[in-house]
């Protein structure tokens, strides 16, 4: 399960089910689905082409879902891409109520990137939400821009499990796998996109190189921005401080975050994509690691400036630099961020705290409606 966005909805659909809802799926066939479906609690229809806002087999499953399911209420967990014309049939034909959880990029491309459809789509379906929930609160004001009243825009931010983050030991089995006791490690976990920032911590780290010299940057993740970020680190001499470690399956991440002594992706807006949150944050404080973010997008809304990790300018390399030194060095605040980070995921950004909240907005807006 690659992604944000595919997390926050799986999660999302197996905490409704553990709080006593029956739950349906409309979702896009996938190589060894059947196998995966089997294991879940929730009933999952699969379809076999292109989910866009007017496919007419997307829009004949969700209805037919809804006559035969008993469905009370209808949950989007994209903007866009789960074919959500069949909720305003929905709702206009028999009544029944939807809610779209907006992420933020996905929002502004069907607004401002697709086809002149897609964008016709796009107002009519936000027009007749009955509540949009929001990742952060960046994300909050960029649907609110677009015309939909505040009010009625709920802010859940996404989570992740602690447990699945606890055991430490597989950190140090890692290092020792990479060759890198006695090592400072620095990392990064996200596709590789213009956005998440890459160069600019490749181009930082000279100067930190100077003052911590025994330094490593792990970079997980595949993307489009591969070559440039593999020559940026040829252009910079770097190559015996980088490691390109390609994609690690979301369930395997665990040993890198605590293998790491900080993490770092100071993401940044470039053109209409942004950070709308980042769960890579929650997931490296989940571990006890400080991180350091950019002070962009819903970002703020992730990582406690201070606090949990600390937030820099992601256009000034030298923040980037300085803050990279000042965590590695300083061993106790880098300790005391982390815990931090830790026990804010452990107390309110953790899927059952999710699903709660989901559940009450749903159960809320049910109750309105009938």
């Amino acid at each position: 399960m690659d992604g944000g966005i595919a997390a926050f909805n799986y999660n999302i659909c197996r905490e409704l089910c553990d709080r006593g809802n029956r739950v349906a799926v409309i979702a896009n066939r996938f190589p060894g689905a059947e196998a995966f479906d089997g294991d879940q609690p929730f009933k999952t229809h699969r379809l076999s082409g292109r989910m866009r806002p007017t496919s007419v087999e997307a829009i004949h499953a969700v209805l037919k879902a809804v006559r035969h399911d008993n469905i009370d209420i209808i949950f989007f967990g994209h903007f866009g891409s789960t074919h959500w014309l069949s909720g305003v049939l929905a709702r206009k034909l028999f009544k029944i109520p939807y809610v779209i959880l907006v992420h933020g990029t996905e929002f502004n491309a069907y607004h401002h990137r697709f086809t002149r459809a897609d964008r016709w789509a796009s107002r009519i379906v936000l027009r007749n939400a009955t509540r949009i929930i929001a990742n952060s609160k960046a994300t909050q004001r960029l649907v609110a821009d677009h015309g939909y009243p505040e009010h009625k825009i709920a802010i859940v931010h996404p989570g992740t499990d602690p447990a699945a983050f606890a055991d430490a030991s597989a950190g140090a089995h890692l290092k020792k796998t990479l060759g890198l006791e006695g090592m400072k490690v620095m990392l990064s976990i996200s596709r590789l996109v213009a956005k998440k920032n890459h160069l600019n911590v490749l181009r930082a780290l000279p100067e930190v190189i100077k003052k911590i010299p025994r330094l490593c940057y792990l970079v997980v993740g595949k993307g489009p921005e591969e070559d440039s970020i593999r020559a940026c680190i040829a252009e910079l001499a770097l190559g015996e401080h980088v490691r390109m470690l390609g994609y690690v399956e979301p369930t395997c991440v665990a040993p890198y975050y605590h293998a790491a002594d900080v993490f770092v992706m100071p993401s940044k807006t470039v053109d209409i994509d942004y950070e709308s949150f980042g769960i890579v944050y929650l997931e490296a404080n989940a571990c006890g690691k400080p991180v350091i973010a950019g002070r962009s997008g819903g970002i703020e809304d992730a990582v406690m400036d201070g606090v949990t990790g600390v937030l820099v300018n992601p256009d000034s390399v030298e923040e980037i630099a300085s803050s990279l030194i000042r965590l590695l060095n300083d061993v106790e605040l880098s300790y005391t961020l982390g815990t931090n980070g830790r026990q804010r995921v452990v107390q309110e950004f953790n899927w059952v705290t999710v699903g709660r909240k989901i559940d009450s907005i749903m159960n809320d807006v049910i109750a309105h409606v009938h």
